[in-house]
């Protein structure tokens, strides 16, 4: 039986290690998501050898993640089936990358019922496009960050002990203004980020802020879940202050690209159906998409 057991911030390494291995450039095995969102997901844990098990209970339904790593894969499978089996559960597993579902019908006799959810795809982003912006295609883009420039005095900073109070800050008065405005319960990524920030250091997570004219205007933070990818996971700017998006994006890629020489892609994670954030993810033209499968057998 396998040993599951909730994440702690220790494991950042070897988690990273494992996906590092597979390299499915996909935002699942970020620490970050799995960590920080663990009051949605319920994040359960093992190490089998190089492959890392992880079980996740979302709407009172279980399922596992693709166990990534290296290494024979089938006792990860039967371990993750038997576990099913133990709490009354059919064994459904998820974070099937498209290169990865030709596997998915060997691991059985019976044949899984395979699903997919485009709201929940990746959109990956070559990081050098987006930190110049450069082309007829990104013209619309280079104009808003060109005019953010010249209407303000502003800086970039990396987020610093010194810094990370007021970015902090930020964040709670950018969601209560988002409450009052849009009406929508922020409840869940309220919590999610403030898991981030309480263990943004010990975890290794980067980020950045743009300052202009005395305030913040925007922050953004993430990880690195390759050598070759990294992944933003919250990004915000002032509503009142046009272009706030458009420079953070901007200078938070170029910032990477000089502390990161390997980097090559920017994993800016999914648009879960939202009109407006799928409109603004595809007008920065992503390279390709993380297309995320479910497999489920009775």
């Amino acid at each position: 039986m396998l040993e599951f057991r909730s994440p702690e911030v220790s494991d950042k390494q070897w988690i990273y290690e494992l996906a590092s291995i597979s390299n499915l450039h996909c935002a699942d095995y970020s620490f970050g998501n799995i960590y920080c969102w663990s009051h949605s997901t319920a994040p359960k844990i093992a190490r089998l050898g190089n492959r890392l098990v992880m079980r996740l209970c979302i709407g009172g339904k279980c399922m596992y993640a693709y166990p990534v790593g290296s290494g024979d894969i089938r006792p990860a499978i039967e371990l993750m089936a038997e576990d099913a089996r133990s709490i009354g559960s059919p064994f459904i597993m998820r974070s099937i990358t498209r290169p990865l579902l030709s596997q998915v019908h060997t691991f059985f006799r019976s044949e899984p019922v395979i699903s997919t959810n485009p709201d929940s795809s990746d959109y990956v982003y070559m990081a050098s496009d987006l930190a110049n912006l450069s082309g007829k295609k990104f013209h619309a883009k280079k104009n808003h960050v060109n005019r953010f420039m010249a209407e303000h005095q502003w800086s970039f900073e990396p987020i610093t002990p010194e810094n990370i109070h007021s970015c902090h800050d930020f964040a709670s008065h950018w969601f209560i203004e988002a409450e009052s405005e849009r009406g929508v319960d922020y409840l869940s990524e309220i919590r999610a980020m403030r898991n981030a920030f309480d263990i943004y250091f010990e975890a290794g997570y980067d980020g950045g802020i743009v300052w202009a004219d005395g305030q913040i205007v925007a922050f953004t933070m993430g990880e690195l879940i390759s050598p070759d990818t990294f992944v933003t996971h919250f990004e915000k700017a002032r509503a009142s202050v046009n272009g706030g998006y458009s420079i953070i994006n901007q200078q938070f890629a170029k910032y990477l690209l000089e502390k990161y020489p390997g980097l090559t892609y920017i994993n800016r994670e999914e648009d879960m159906g939202i009109e407006n954030l799928r409109k603004a993810k595809q007008s920065y033209r992503p390279v390709f998409m993380v297309d995320k499968y479910t497999a489920i057998w009775e």
